[in-house]
């Protein structure tokens, strides 16, 4: 029996403008709770860009951002996976010195260097609902837990071994299909709804996961059933238990309410 679903946002959830079916999803949502099946956004995006995506419930479900760095529920925190301070060093440092724009991750604000410019600045207000531009990471007070480089993707299969070997204490993951997540060895969103469900009591067998990225083969390996949208990397469709629709036709809420119906 499924006991909770947890499904990723861009890729995934969203369609390519941002948008998704809300009558569908509060149809759906009737009946999760009518079943008391918990519903999770799963994502590496920031909590506070997850909560505006869901208005009509945004105090009622559990959230796993940046990667399952921060969990929380409604409007509380009960989670945050601080960076370290040697691995925050270590993060600054590549950052810095790569010629790829980079946004640091923290509990109140995400954060992007003056130098990436204001058009980048601007893009990251998709991802981030609470983005500050500063001239230096030294300059933020703030807890860090997770940083991102924004690469080609074409690049990213030759950077990530590279940047592996340089630097085998930071965890590097493919956020996206221009994002290279960086951060603590091992934390994914498999954490978070490892967190969850000792919370909650709920077997990993009893969690279905939604996804499209990288960052999502954690979750596809611990989840009992996992579902990759049409558009997903390869590494992705081949970790989930099955590869479904487009993002753009719903097809994640589709798989929801078919996974419903059959839930006993």
């Amino acid at each position: 029996m499924i006991k909770l679903i947890a499904v990723d946002m861009d890729g995934t959830w969203l369609r390519d403008d941002k948008s998704y079916d809300h009558a569908l999803f509060l149809k759906e949502y009737k009946i999760m709770q009518e079943q008391g099946v918990v519903f999770v956004p799963a994502s590496g995006n920031q909590y506070a860009n997850l909560q505006t995506r869901f208005p009509e419930v945004i105090d009622q479900i559990y959230y796993v951002a940046d990667n399952g760095a921060l969990i929380a529920k409604g409007n509380e925190v009960l989670h945050v996976e601080e960076l370290p301070a040697v691995l925050t060093a270590q993060l600054k440092k590549l950052t810095f010195e790569s010629e790829y724009p980079s946004v640091a991750s923290c509990e109140n604000s995400a954060y992007t260097l003056t130098r990436s410019g204001k058009a980048y600045f601007d893009e990251q207000h998709k991802y981030f609902e609470k983005v500050k531009m500063v001239d230096s990471w030294d300059d933020i007070n703030d807890r860090f837990i997770k940083f991102t480089l924004s690469v080609n993707p074409q690049l990213q299969s030759e950077m990530l071994p590279v940047l592996s070997k340089q630097y085998p204490d930071i965890g590097f993951m493919r956020g996206g299909s221009d994002a290279i997540d960086m951060g603590q060895p091992g934390l994914n969103k498999a954490s978070g709804l490892a967190y969850l469900g000792q919370k909650l009591g709920i077997k990993p067998e009893e969690m279905v996961a939604f996804g499209d990225g990288g960052n999502d083969i954690g979750m596809f390996e611990y989840c009992g059933l996992s579902f990759a949208t049409a558009d997903a990397l390869d590494e992705a469709k081949e970790a989930a238990t099955e590869v479904i629709g487009s993002s753009n036709d719903s097809a994640v809420q589709n798989k929801i309410l078919e996974l419903l119906a059959n839930n006993k």
